[in-house]
C-alpha cells in the first residue's frame, strides 16, 4: 500500500488526535500547515533535519546568526537513541518530554512503554505549536496518540503546563520520573529545564510525604476497623466500563446493606496513573471490597502495598477474558475472580487464578409499574418484531482502518478466517488464528480478538435478522444501523432510537417478539438482553446456547432458535399465536425477577467473600 500523501497523513493524525483531545482545536483545526519559522532539509525518507530560520536566531561572533539547531546537524534518530541511552528506561518510570519537536525521542521511547502491563508513561508538552502542526504532516502519530500510555500537553508555558498537571495528579509525581527534552538543547530550553526541575522537586517531596502519612492513614484505620460482616461492607466499584451494568450492580450491593461508592475519572488518565491511583481511591473511601468489571487495575505497587490489609479484591469479566488482555499479574493482584461464560475458567486458571468461579450477568432493569407480576398487563403497541443492541459494526471499523495502513495482508488473513467461521462455526476463531498465518504477527488477545469478535458478530447479526426483515422488524439501538454499508438492507428497519431507562422496559414489553443474536464471546453464556426482556415481561426468541438449558426451561420461558431459517419459522409462529406469546412471557418474568437479578448475583458474590460459595471453579 502506498505512503499517504503529506494532506492524508495530516488529517489522518488530526482526525484522531481530536477525537482525544477536542479542546486543543482552536489551536490545531485552524490556517495552512507550514511555518516561516523553521528551515527543514528532507536527509532521507523518515529523517529531516530543522533549524530555527537564520533572521530568528541571536548574533553570534562577527554579529552573524548562530545556527540554532532543533533536530541535527547530525541524524536525529542516532542522536534520539543515544539520548534515551543516557536517561535509561529502568520501570516503572514517567518520562517528561518537553518540546519533543517533529517526534524522535518519543517514536523511540514508545516501543518501550508497550513492554509489560504497569512500564512506562510519556507526558508529552509542546509550546510550539507550529512545529508540533509540522511534524504531523511528516510523521504518523497515530500509535501515541491512541496510547492511554501517553498524554500530550500543548501549551503556551511548558514549565507551567507541568507543574499544574502533576499538582491536579499529584499521584503522578510519585513514580521516579525523567524530565529531558526531545530537541537538541539552546539556552533557552537549558533555563527551562533548570527552573522546571527545582519546581518539580518540591513537589515530588510534598506528594511523597503526603503518600506517607495516607499509606499510615490506611494501616491505621484497618487495625481499628475490625473485619466487616455481610451486611455492612464498604463496596467500591473501581473505574466501571459499562454504567448500564455498574448502575444495577451498585444497587443490589445497597439492596444487601452494603455502602457502595464508584471510582471514577477521565479513563485515560486514570490508565496513565495507574501505578499510584490506588492510593487516591483507596484512602478516599477505606474499603472492604475493591471491585473491578473486565480489568484489575491495581498496579504491583499498590498490590504489594495492600496486600496486609483485610481488603478483598473481586474481578468479574463480564466480557472475554482474552479480549481485554488479562495478565498473569492482574489475576495474582485478585482475590476471587468470576467469568460470566464457563468457556474462560480453564484459560483463567492456566494464568493463575486462584478462586475463579461461574458469574452470569442479569437483569439490570425493572418492569414498567403497570406491566409487574400479578398484573393485567396493558396491550402491547410497539412492532412485531424488535432487535435492541449494537450491530457491532463500528466497532472495529477504526483498528481496521488502522491496520489496512499497516499491514493490509494481515486484515485480509483476519477477515478470511471470519468468512471460514461463518462457514462452519465448529471451528472457533481462536483454533482458526492458532492454524493461520496471523499467529505470527500477534497473539491471540486483544486487538486480534476485538477485531474477529466483532466482526463475526456484526455479519452474524446480518444474516440472522435479514431472515425476519420483511416480518416487521424494528432495530434499535446507535446511528449504525442507519448506515447502507454497515445495515444494508436493514437500514430501513431501524427506529432511529437508542433506548436508555426505563426506556428499554418500555420498548422490550411492547414489542410482541423480542430477538437475541449473541455476540461472538458468548460462548456458554447468556447475555444482559436474555434477562432485561424477560424481566420487562417481553417475550423472548433467542439464539441457543447450552447454558440457557441448565438455567431456563425452554419453551416455558423462552424459545430458542438456531439457524436464519429457524428464527424466521418460529417468528411467523409466534406472531399468529398471541396466547402462547402471553404466557411464556409471564413465565419468563417470573422467574428471573425471583432468580436472576443482580442482587442474586451480589448474594452470591458475598457469599464466595465469606467462604461460602459453591458452583463451578477454576
Amino acid at each position: 500500500m502506498n505512503r499517504p500523501s503529506l494532506s492524508e497523513l495530516y488529517q489522518q493524525n488530526l482526525d484522531l488526535l481530536l477525537r482525544i483531545y477536542p479542546h486543543y482545536r482552536s489551536v490545531l483545526d485552524s490556517g495552512p500547515v507550514d511555518s516561516n519559522r523553521y528551515e527543514i532539509l528532507k536527509t532521507d525518507l523518515q529523517t529531516y533535519i530543522c533549524s530555527v530560520k537564520s533572521d530568528s536566531c541571536p548574533s553570534g561572533s562577527f554579529g552573524l546568526p548562530e545556527k540554532q539547531w532543533i533536530h541535527g546537524p547530525e541524524d536525529p534518530w542516532q542522536w534520539a537513541e543515544a539520548r534515551i541511552r543516557e536517561t535509561g528506561l529502568t520501570a516503572p518510570q514517567t518520562f517528561v518530554i518537553i518540546r519533543p519537536g517533529l517526534g524522535y525521542v518519543p517514536f523511540l521511547l514508545y516501543p518501550n512503554l508497550r513492554k509489560g502491563r504497569h512500564a512506562q508513561r510519556l507526558l508529552l508538552v509542546e509550546d510550539r505549536i507550529d512545529l508540533f502542526r509540522l511534524s504531523l504532516q511528516w510523521f504518523d502519530w497515530t500509535d501515541l496518540l491512541r496510547s492511554d500510555r501517553v498524554i500530550l500537553l500543548l501549551t503556551d508555558n511548558a514549565v507551567e503546563a507541568v507543574v499544574h498537571f502533576f499538582s491536579i495528579n499529584p499521584v503522578g509525581i510519585l513514580p521516579p520520573l525523567s524530565v529531558l527534552t526531545g530537541v537538541v538543547e539552546s539556552e533557552e530550553e537549558q533555563r527551562m529545564m533548570a527552573a522546571l526541575r527545582d519546581r518539580l522537586i518540591r513537589l515530588a517531596q510534598t506528594v511523597n510525604n503526603a503518600a506517607r502519612q495516607y499509606l499510615q492513614e490506611l494501616r491505621d484505620h484497618y487495625q481499628t476497623a475490625g473485619p466487616a460482616d455481610h451486611r455492612g461492607r464498604r463496596i467500591l466499584l473501581v473505574e466501571p466500563e459499562h454504567d448500564y451494568l455498574a448502575q444495577p450492580i451498585a444497587e443490589a450491593f445497597r439492596q444487601e446493606g452494603c455502602q457502595v461508592n464508584l471510582f471514577r475519572g477521565n479513563q485515560r488518565m486514570l490508565n496513565f496513573l495507574n501505578p499510584y491511583v490506588w492510593l487516591a481511591y483507596t484512602r478516599e473511601h477505606f474499603p472492604d471490597v475493591l471491585f473491578w468489571m473486565n480489568r484489575n487495575t491495581l498496579s504491583p505497587q499498590g498490590a504489594e502495598a495492600l496486600s496486609p490489609l483485610p481488603i478483598q479484591k473481586l474481578l468479574w469479566f463480564l466480557d472475554s477474558p482474552k479480549r481485554v488482555r488479562t495478565s498473569r499479574e492482574e489475576l495474582q493482584a485478585t482475590d476471587i475472580c468470576f467469568s460470566f461464560d464457563s468457556t474462560y475458567l480453564p484459560y483463567l486458571r492456566e494464568l493463575g487464578g486462584g478462586k475463579v468461579l461461574v458469574l452470569p450477568t442479569a437483569a439490570g432493569i425493572h418492569p414498567l409499574p403497570e406491566c409487574g407480576p400479578g398484573q393485567t398487563w396493558p396491550a402491547r403497541e410497539g412492532p412485531v418484531i424488535g432487535f435492541v443492541g449494537a450491530l457491532a459494526a463500528d466497532r472495529f471499523q477504526e483498528v481496521r482502518a488502522f491496520w489496512l495502513r499497516r499491514d493490509p495482508e494481515f486484515v485480509r488473513i483476519l477477515d478470511g478466517l471470519v468468512e471460514d467461521y461463518l462457514g462452519d462455526p465448529s471451528l472457533s476463531l481462536e483454533e482458526r488464528f492458532e492454524q493461520s498465518p496471523g499467529r505470527e504477527r500477534l497473539p491471540y488477545q486483544g486487538f486480534v480478538v476485538l477485531y474477529l469478535e466483532e466482526r463475526a458478530t456484526w455479519l452474524r447479526r446480518l444474516r440472522f435478522l435479514q431472515a425476519v426483515r420483511d416480518l416487521g422488524l424494528i432495530t434499535y439501538g446507535a446511528p449504525e444501523w442507519g448506515n447502507p454499508e454497515w445495515a444494508r438492507d436493514l437500514v430501513p428497519c431501524f427506529s432511529g432510537v437508542a433506548p436508555q431507562y426505563p426506556e428499554l422496559s418500555r420498548v422490550y414489553y411492547h414489542t410482541r417478539i423480542n430477538v437475541n443474536v449473541f455476540h461472538v464471546q458468548c460462548v456458554d453464556s447468556a447475555n444482559p438482553r436474555v434477562y432485561d426482556v424477560l424481566a420487562a415481561g417481553g417475550f423472548l426468541l433467542t439464539e441457543y446456547r447450552p447454558a440457557l438449558e441448565r438455567e431456563f426451561q425452554i419453551g416455558e420461558h423462552l424459545v430458542c432458535f438456531r439457524t436464519p431459517e429457524e428464527l424466521r419459522e418460529k417468528a411467523s409462529y409466534y406472531a399468529a399465536h398471541p396466547d402462547e406469546r402471553e404466557a411464556m412471557a409471564r413465565a419468563g418474568q417470573e422467574f428471573v425477577l425471583n432468580h436472576a437479578t443482580y442482587r442474586h448475583r451480589v448474594q452470591e458474590m458475598l457469599l464466595a467473600i465469606d467462604g461460602q460459595a459453591s458452583g463451578p471453579t477454576g
